[in-house]
């Protein structure tokens, strides 16, 4: 069993090497990552963009749609760690 703080490692970590540490580390300032405790599981994001990006000047942003073009979003349980990746728009797909 793990607990949350493990399971979000594990999810960011996924998220990044889904993504490409290499791609993610060269874009770092323009990156975040994101995560939240859910019943059974652990849901992490991971979002990048390759060009600037604007600073938001509107208040809370809950989309990433418009700000990071490259995301890697999963879930991971914490009965046994197992990675169900939701959503991953990748740098060589674009």
């Amino acid at each position: 069993m793990l607990t949350y703080e493990e399971a979000r490692k594990i999810g960011v970590n996924a998220c990044i090497d889904r993504l490409g540490r290499d791609f993610v580390t060269r874009h770092r300032d323009n990156a975040c990552s994101a995560f939240g405790d859910r019943a059974d599981h652990a849901s992490c994001f991971v979002g990048v963009s390759d060009q600037p990006i604007q600073p938001m000047t509107d208040g809370l942003r809950l989309t990433s749609d418009d700000q990071f073009p490259f995301v890697a979003r999963c879930n991971v349980a914490y009965s046994d760690g197992t990675i169900t990746f939701l959503e991953c728009v990748l740098p060589q797909e674009a």
